[in-house]
């Protein structure tokens, strides 16, 4: 991940990366200096479109959330917003031609969807971040008996200011047909509404400091390649001809016509179906050894295709050598009996991705250090050669003070919830520390995926320091931020990165699109708990409507939350040995990459290829290596840019399509 320590001195193992960097971005960053859209996309038009979309897209988010557990939020790039800025895109080349006072500049497309981003981020699943907020503030309140004994365990432990305790309030949120906009209802959900969307907006305000600090250093002095970049710039920006592309026609009326057909088999059984992807549950699920395995099923659709062939050559193929070895870990683990379930204990593959990516932050720091060393002294009025700030989001002084404001901010809030002044320095440290990873590892090589619950504060210390030391408020206070600690793969803080890398060529200016970011989070919040009311109120989460998951996803966090309560454990010393021992491969794997030009192992796979959502794509990320590497071998890198436009258009068509297809049935109250 990291790559060195100066910009003009980059170790060999960027001799690879940065060939493909080149590939990826292809030829339009060379003209970049020629402004040929107009400066300062961050236009009013653009804010104010991005305002009014927003409440709608979370409602329609909501809404798949409420009726099958989610639209997006497992992959890098979201469907909705890739849909949204293809049919955007699309509709403002005939404005071009027809109406060209209206058509929008490449920056005001790119705000939009930003803003679109960001909003869906922060609240599209129910695994992920931000999209159970309601399942945490009300399910132990509503479900409590006298059998399972939670009003006694949990509700003592749960912050009053961060839930909604009133069952005859609830009725109507867990029974449906009710009207959620009577006085004694909205007043209920007023306050932890408006505390959550305080908390999550200042972590959002910090990561945007943190953020528009590391800018510099990795998009200028190291070029770092922001493959996740590549489809809404090159469809937003005229200069890359990419609507004008065949091969990015046959990708993406390939990709739809798939979808579309398939589509059309789930209404009508008779017809066969295309299959893009193989779901062996059932088969694995009662076939010891193999009923071992994490995840249920193989996908080779268009979708993972295209993601897959963004990324480096070299985490394409280590994230499929790895994905092999966790797989074998855990089936031979459980042929052998050390492995008695699969979500705990041995071979500890949780405890492992959070050692590795504790070992890729040290890394990372270290690696920035003098970077980081000048930027402080840059803040505090000391000689520093970070001289100019005129191009950055927020200045250096701005945004150092701005991030320790907001974390006092936190700090207070935290507080607020009864844990002690060590768990909350190390629980935002290790928060943040696991952002800039996040952040690093999309901004260097694009991972398809980010699905990182072993890395979270609430699985570390607890493992580390053990339950008992933490005390039951802080298991309680972690319990209702889980939206927050569990899977990462749709977190929004690596958006506002490459935001501000999208603004390079002249099609945005920083300062306003940072503004225009940070409002996001207060907009999106308050309609994400305006919709929840909306449709949760009409639906009702026990009725036959509302999707199983909600309940599933609140029964079984409130009972792990039980557990710690009623058994306060010690330190885990097995696990934190899996850790220690993963931090101490990664970094093995690190000084070989970076040692070695032929090493073809790259560290940052090693812990996020135990993800579930990896090793389901496993198909995908093989076929694409060997395409990929087919063309760079006898084709070379321009074979690989006139192939790219091929991959774009599967990922536009596949996701164009599954928008249109979600819509339509959430408009009809159906599950896709």
């Amino acid at each position: 991940m990291g790559s060195g320590e100066t910009s003009g001195h980059l170790p060999v193992t960027h001799t690879v990366l940065r060939s493909e960097m080149i590939a990826t971005n292809t030829a339009g960053e060379a003209v970049a200096g020629a402004l040929a859209t107009r400066r300062g996309g961050v236009t009013a038009r653009a804010v104010v479109l991005g305002i009014v979309l927003t409440p709608l897209n979370v409602l329609f988010l909501v809404r798949g959330l409420w009726l099958w557990g989610g639209v997006t939020g497992d992959d890098s790039l979201f469907i909705n917003t890739v849909g949204g800025i293809f049919l955007g895109a699309v509709l403002n080349r005939w404005l071009q031609h027809r109406r060209p006072r209206w058509a929008f500049s490449a920056g005001e497309l790119l705000t939009v969807y930003l803003m679109l981003a960001l909003g869906t981020g922060l609240t599209c699943s129910l695994w992920d971040v931000g999209g159970s907020a309601y399942i945490y503030m009300t399910y132990p309140f509503w479900f409590a008996t006298a059998q399972n004994r939670w009003q006694e365990v949990v509700w003592p432990n749960l912050p009053s200011w961060l839930t909604v305790q009133d069952r005859e309030v609830l009725e109507g949120f867990y029974r449906g047909s009710a009207s959620p906009y009577a006085m004694r209802i909205l007043k209920a959900w007023a306050a932890p509404a408006l505390w959550w969307t305080c908390l999550v907006s200042t972590i959002m305000w910090v990561a945007l400091c943190l953020n528009s600090i590391l800018r510099r250093r990795w998009a200028d002095e190291e070029k770092l390649a922001f493959p996740m970049t590549v489809l809404p710039v090159q469809l937003a920006d005229a200069r890359y001809s990419l609507l004008k592309s065949k091969l990015f026609w046959v990708g993406a009326g390939v990709a739809a016509g798939l979808a579309v057909w398939n589509t059309l088999t789930a209404l009508a059984p008779s017809l066969p179906r295309v299959p893009m992807g193989w779901d062996f549950e059932t088969l694995m699920e009662n076939n010891p050894p193999w009923n071992f395995l994490r995840f249920y099923g193989f996908s080779w659709a268009p979708w993972h295709l295209g993601l897959a062939y963004l990324i480096p050559l070299d985490l394409c193929f280590s994230l499929f050598v790895f994905g092999l070895l966790w797989a074998a870990q855990y089936v031979v683990s459980g042929h052998l009996g050390w492995c008695i379930n699969k979500w705990s204990g041995f071979p500890y593959g949780d405890e492992q991705t959070g050692g590795g990516f504790i070992a890729l932050a040290l890394v990372a720091l270290w690696l920035d250090r003098r970077f980081l060393a000048q930027v402080l002294r840059r803040a505090v009025g000391l000689r520093s050669p970070l001289a100019e700030e005129h191009q950055e989001a927020l200045g250096y002084r701005t945004a150092v003070f701005g991030a320790a404001g907001g974390l006092a901010a936190l700090w207070w809030l935290l507080q607020r919830g009864h844990l002690a002044p060590w768990v909350i320095a190390a629980f935002l440290g290790d928060y943040f520390l696991m952002l800039i990873v996040i952040c690093r590892i999309r901004a260097q090589l694009g991972a398809p995926s980010h699905q990182l619950f072993g890395a979270s504060p609430s699985f570390v210390l607890p493992t580390l320091a053990g339950t008992k030391a933490l005390g039951s408020r802080t298991m309680g206070m972690f319990y209702v931020l889980m939206p927050l600690l569990r899977e990462q793969r749709n977190n929004p803080v690596p958006l506002q990165l490459e935001g501000l890398k999208m603004a390079e060529g002249g099609r945005m200016e920083r300062r306003p699109l940072a503004a225009a970011m940070a409002v996001v989070p207060v907009l999106a919040l308050l309609a994400y708990f305006w919709a929840t009311l909306h449709v949760g109120y009409h639906l009702g989460m026990t009725s036959a409507q509302a999707s199983i998951w909600n309940l599933h996803v609140g029964e079984n966090r409130t009972e792990e939350l039980c557990a710690p309560l009623e058994n306060p454990t010690h330190p885990d010393l097995s696990g934190s040995l899996a850790m220690l021992f993963s931090a101490a491969v990664t970094a093995l794997l690190y000084y070989l990459k970076l040692r070695y030009v032929w090493w073809p192992l790259h560290p940052v796979a090693y812990p996020i290829a135990m993800s579930n959502t990896i090793a389901g794509i496993a198909p995908a990320l093989f076929l694409t290596w060997l395409v990929k590497s087919l063309l760079l071998r006898y084709g070379g890198l321009r074979a690989h840019r006139t192939a790219l436009p091929l991959f774009l258009g599967l990922l536009a068509g596949d996701a164009t399509v599954s928008l249109l297809r979600e819509v339509v049935f959430a408009a009809l109250g159906r599950r896709a």
